[in-house]
């Protein structure tokens, strides 16, 4: 029998994942576990509070500062926000502080061990979290990921997922099958130049959302890099607005469709 054909869109995590700057700031949420798998929760202001909730998938350096100060501007805007530990504690950071010049610390394997391994991980947490958390019908969930997270969402917004909007920014290892799958309203927000999604992959992307009249939104930025949304310099007042500008996008993505 013959091998389906299942084109690469975005590539597999490279260098450039490990590019970037680390925030500065105090995160506000805490860290728990849910069936065994740190969860960091940030919790929006009860006078605020909507009700609803956002899955969050982080990039390859896990629940680090940069993602947990995220997950807290998500609730500010009112959603319990989640983020999985689908490394199980050994994200890039438990490794180098500076993978991209650490000459011990080796992406290939680390990608490897945890590519299917992590997929394995985030099935089981999204079903923890809608048994621990979603047991009223006015519960909606949204999900968003960056790089390594991307095709967590593409899974959630399918027939299998919970989730009835998502975002992606500068995604990595995404197949053809993953947008697909796909069935809720997506938003992408990616850099004009990207080692790992070329301008073919997005167009490619628009094409197949269009082909199956999914809703989208794809939002390209120009000279900034990969992971300018988790990881930009904030010293760089472009790529400060760049990363915001990502942010707002998504919010207002997300409320517009979580409360159709």
């Amino acid at each position: 029998m013959a091998e389906i054909s299942d084109p690469v869109l975005a590539k597999p995590a490279d260098l450039c994942c490990l590019k970037g700057d680390f925030h500065k700031g105090e995160p506000t949420g805490t860290t728990i576990q849910i069936k065994g798998v740190d969860t960091y929760v940030a919790t929006p202001d009860p006078k605020i509070a909507n009700g609803r909730v956002i899955l969050y998938f982080p990039d390859a350096f896990g629940l680090h500062i940069n993602a947990m100060l995220m997950m807290d501007a998500y609730a500010a805007c009112g959603y319990l926000t989640l983020g999985v530990d689908y490394f199980l504690g050994d994200a890039v950071t438990k490794y180098s502080a500076t993978p991209l010049s650490d000459p011990n610390f080796d992406l290939g394997a680390w990608s490897a061990k945890h590519l299917t391994a992590s997929e394995d991980v985030a099935k089981k947490w999204v079903q923890n979290v809608k048994a621990k958390y979603g047991s009223s019908d006015n519960v909606k969930f949204a999900c968003v990921g960056y790089c390594w997270g991307a095709r967590f969402v593409c899974e959630q917004l399918s027939e299998d997922g919970i989730c009835s909007v998502g975002a992606i920014a500068h995604p990595s290892f995404v197949k053809e099958s993953h947008v697909y799958k796909s069935k809720a309203p997506i938003a992408w927000a990616v850099p004009s130049t990207d080692n790992l999604f070329s301008p073919e992959s997005r167009s490619r992307v628009i094409e197949i959302c269009t082909e199956k009249a999914q809703r989208f939104n794809m939002q390209v930025f120009s000279d900034v890099g990969h992971g300018f949304a988790s990881r930009a310099r904030l010293t760089d007042p472009y790529e400060k607005w760049a990363k915001e500008q990502h942010f707002r996008n998504f919010m207002e993505w997300i409320d517009f469709w979580i409360s159709q």
